[in-house]
């Protein structure tokens, strides 16, 4: 059995949607938010409730960082310049409008890629895949680029779904029934509602809605995130957890808390 068959993948939670992967010979860094910005950049309302798994200026491993989208939770810019210095062999994927703001802060383009619904090769066993995200709804630049995305990344027969934010949408639902069958699911579950909106919190699927989108895309593990950083934003993982013991969807649920690292 080669490696890539039985390794257990090791999935480090950092807190909102971001996580650090580590393949063989590989570091993934996914929308690492590293920092405090919201709090300072946003409002004081928005205090980080987890805490901070590593300094970004002392992630000196990672490989490949991947971005979905631009908001400051996702694309900080307080954590992306600093690992950017820490580890100056690491490139960076995400939509253009995340590598023109990655190219202001100082990063040179030649470590600059476009996330594309295609596969993209990160090393010899590890490749990735964007499909659409919705934040609300899917954007489009005026170039016909995804502006928003998520990402699958595929490790020999395990693929795993990194949906960054999103809501739920037909075209998405099709992107992952295309690429199963997919092992594992990074879902948020802070879900739009009025009061949120109201505070300029888009907000993402309900836990009901990210069950159901992995229930009808066959995806086997759930791993629920975009729940425990603000107070404003948050959801009780007892809730959670009710809602997975009464509609019993079918996959196994993972719940897990930053800098928590769950193997899947």
């Amino acid at each position: 059995m080669s490696r890539t068959q039985d390794f257990e993948v090791p999935i480090q939670l950092l807190g909102q949607a971001g996580c650090c992967i580590r393949f063989p010979g590989l570091t993934l860094y996914v929308d690492p938010y590293l920092s405090n910005s919201v709090e300072e950049l946003d409002g004081p309302d928005l205090k980080r409730q987890t805490p901070i798994a590593v300094r970004p200026d002392e992630v000196t491993d990672a490989d490949w960082v991947l971005v979905t989208h631009e908001h400051i939770d996702h694309c900080d810019p307080h954590t992306l310049p600093a690992m950017a210095e820490a580890s100056p062999r690491c490139k960076f994927l995400g939509p253009a409008v995340v590598l023109a703001i990655l190219s202001g802060w100082g990063i040179a383009g030649s470590r600059l890629h476009l996330a594309e619904e295609m596969w993209l090769p990160l090393s010899e066993d590890v490749s990735v895949h964007a499909v659409p995200a919705a934040h609300p709804d899917i954007q489009i630049d005026e170039a016909g680029r995804l502006k928003c995305v998520g990402y699958v990344v595929r490790y020999g027969h395990k693929r795993i779904y990194l949906a960054g934010d999103t809501c739920v949408r037909e075209e998405i639902l099709a992107a992952l029934r295309a690429l199963s069958p997919i092992d594992a699911a990074l879902l948020p579950v802070n879900e739009h509602n009025f009061f949120r909106g109201r505070r300029g919190i888009t907000g993402n699927m309900s836990v009901r809605e990210a069950f159901e989108l992995a229930r009808e895309t066959g995806i086997r593990r759930v791993i629920p995130v975009h729940w425990d950083m603000f107070a404003a934003n948050a959801v009780h993982p007892e809730e959670i957890e009710l809602i997975y013991e009464k509609t019993r969807p079918g996959f196994e649920l993972l719940m897990g808390m930053a800098p928590q690292t769950l193997q899947v």
